[in-house]
């Protein structure tokens, strides 16, 4: 097993734990001789992302994938909007929409991208305010405004 030393942390007794098992059948090793786990960093949670890798190449796209909330961020509905009525198509009807929803599909990932970018660096921005304001609090009491933040 690769990656992160220990899996997952109890918050009780800080007790560090290592969870290294996956449940296979018994031909899952003859089938698959070169697998892997990975424990990836823990981050919001108690507790590691492990992951399991086979060794086989899966070279086909990854499908898309629309989580629900997107749609509670700003500038969805107007990309959802202009793409569908700014393509312009021709032929069949059946492979006009298919072709319109790729189009749709390309947009809201150009969209996503972006969006990603900007929760990223808003992230950053606030582990660098929690690490700021986690060094101030060894040295001294925050203020009640300081442990809002």
């Amino acid at each position: 097993m690769g990656g992160e030393r220990y899996t997952s942390m109890s918050i009780v007794d800080a007790k560090l734990s290592k969870l290294d098992r996956f449940l296979a059948c018994s031909n899952f090793l003859v089938s698959f001789p070169s697998s892997s786990m990975t424990a990836h960093p823990q981050d919001l949670s108690d507790h590691c992302l492990i992951t399991l890798k086979t060794g086989i190449g899966d070279f086909v796209p990854p499908p898309f994938k629309f989580y629900s909330s997107w749609q509670l961020l700003n500038g969805l509905d107007q990309v959802v909007f202009n793409a569908w009525n700014g393509f312009h198509g021709y032929g069949r009807a059946d492979s006009q929409l298919a072709a319109k929803l790729r189009h749709l599909k390309d947009e809201i990932k150009n969209w996503r991208r972006f969006e990603h970018l900007k929760e990223k660096q808003d992230l950053l921005s606030m582990r660098d305010t929690i690490s700021k304001l986690e060094k101030e609090a060894e040295s001294r009491a925050l203020s009640g405004m300081e442990l809002s933040t």
